[in-house]
């Protein structure tokens, strides 16, 4: 009807101009990357992706995909897990998920910074979008290189195609770039942000990450002053109370640094500001399925309460783990619970479990709603205390600095006992392998459940300063059995290698 009209009406203007009209009203990447407040709401998407790697009620991504393979824990049932027991296949759903989570992050990441330079802003406004997209970018890209050793690296914004099909990069090109990335986003971060903002990348948390991935390729002498400057000059402190660091009323507290921010419906910062109707911004369901994933359900009959609609009993404390740590270390209490502990009312009995335990961490204090199954406490991605322990490993590691990795491991159990009487000081007067050895316990102790444990055994083998094939006990003979140097890294996705032919799989795969 309208081509009729323009035909047969007499008019100045062309029917051709009319139909080349853009629809009004109608936002597209040529009309809504230009200003201030399009960049503001653009700018959370890439935060957005972080919350879909956190988040899946069956445990996709970070529970299957990046907590299950450690020494610290175990699955739930028979205790029988291709992820768990190092049966890793190119078709696994768990290790795809983190793989199509982080290139999509990385995309919008790109996107942010394909359009802001012709963006009508300001330049400071221009390094602060591009500051916080290439954090998000190097999170992800140091994910896929932890996983997958060669992803292929895309640097810029993919347009056709033929442009995605892209082979395998380098060894050590995405962490090269990754590096860059992340002293590119800690020059043009701020330190803080105000409540509205709450949980965006700052300064310290870019800083912090490049310390971590210093550290990861042995890099001492470059980790020392990331993560010293995080450590002591960005004004982080220690909460008194160790537990704080998992309660939903102490989140962002003091000793966090980057946290994944989850909702149950109500404010979310990182949800972008036009995703509510006017007046109902920020708006919407971004919970964590820590709980149903965590929380006990059955053993050989013997079912814990709620179980099955309120816990899947997928994650289970390994006999290791429990005994890793020094006896009625306050801890304890925070991580896993035991025989007799309050379980939400109901004294905890072991026969809930395969292990006889299960983790507490983040569940004390939990609070829970039922449609979806999830919560609203936020994973603690990057905390001081991790940080002051990435410090101790550099200067042990890298300075052979002893009675300075004490000082700072004595700083994260001090806080634990502030007494002593239950754990005292490591002393100076320790050689560099017991000092390591007394690194080694802490990060697993302090860190447990926390997705740090994998990262950590892969990081202590290639440095050889451990072999996991002999030095480590899985707490699962077929795990121990089936452990190889090609678990290393994971397979890339099977469905990856049969889009692109470009791309080649991990040796062992």
């Amino acid at each position: 009807m309208g081509l009729f009209l323009c035909i047969v009406m007499v008019s100045t203007l062309s029917c051709e101009n009319k139909l080349d009209l853009p629809p009004l009203g109608e936002l597209n990447s040529e009309t809504f990357y230009i200003t201030y407040d399009d960049f503001e709401a653009a700018s959370l998407a890439p935060y957005s992706t972080l919350l879909n790697l956190y988040y899946e009620q069956s445990g996709l991504g970070h529970y299957r995909g990046i907590m299950y393979p450690s020494d610290n824990v175990r699955h739930g049932g028979q205790g029988v897990h291709n992820n768990v027991d190092f049966v890793w296949l190119p078709d696994n759903g768990d290790f795809s998920h983190i793989y199509t989570e982080s290139y999509k992050g990385i995309m919008r990441a790109n996107t942010i910074l394909n359009r802001t330079p012709n963006a009508e802003i300001t330049e400071s406004e221009k390094l602060r979008f591009e500051g916080e997209a290439k954090f998000i970018r190097a999170y992800f890209y140091f994910l896929l290189a932890k996983h997958f050793g060669t992803p292929p690296l895309i640097q810029n914004l993919i347009t056709t195609v033929e442009a995605s099909r892209v082979s395998n990069s380098q060894p050590g090109e995405v962490l090269d770039f990754v590096e860059q990335d992340l002293i590119s986003a800690k020059n043009n971060l701020p330190d803080q942000w105000d409540a509205s903002n709450v949980g965006r990348a700052t300064s310290g948390a870019a800083q912090a990450l490049l310390g971590k991935v210093y550290l990861y390729r042995q890099k001492y002498t470059e980790a020392i002053p990331e993560l010293e400057n995080v450590a002591f000059n960005k004004g982080y402190s220690l909460v008194d109370d160790f537990g704080q660091n998992f309660d939903e009323d102490f989140q962002n507290n003091p000793e966090s640094i980057f946290e994944i921010q989850f909702s149950r419906g109500d404010f979310n910062p990182w949800l972008p500001v036009d995703f509510g109707l006017a007046g109902n911004q920020n708006i919407g369901h971004a919970g964590t399925a820590r709980a149903i994933n965590f929380r006990a359900s059955c053993f050989l009959g013997n079912c814990a309460p709620g179980a099955n609609g309120q816990g899947y009993g997928n994650v289970h404390a390994t006999v290791p783990l429990q005994e890793a740590f020094e006896p009625d270390d306050p801890r304890i209490h925070y991580t896993f619970y035991r025989e007799g502990d309050d379980y939400f009312g109901t004294p905890f009995d072991p026969a809930w479990s395969i292990t006889g335990a299960t983790p507490s961490k983040y569940l004390l204090n939990y609070i829970s709603y039922p449609q979806p199954p999830a919560g609203s406490n936020n994973e603690r991605v990057i905390r001081l205390a991790d940080v002051y322990l990435m410090l101790a490993e550099a200067e042990l590691l890298g300075n052979n600095n002893v009675a300075r990795a004490a000082e700072l491991i004595n700083l994260v159990r001090r806080r634990a006992d502030p007494s002593g009487d239950i754990l005292p000081d490591r002393l100076p007067s320790a050689s560099q392998d017991e000092m390591f050895q007394f690194l080694m316990h802490e990060r697993r102790v302090e860190l447990a459940f926390e997705g740090h444990r994998y990262d950590d055994l892969v990081r202590w083998h290639n440095a050889g300063f451990i072999n996991i094939g002999t030095d480590i006990d899985f707490g699962s003979s077929l795990a121990n059995q089936n452990w190889t140097e090609r678990h290393l890294l994971k397979p890339f996705p099977q469905r990856e290698l049969d889009l692109i032919q470009e791309l080649r799989q991990n040796p062992g795969y």
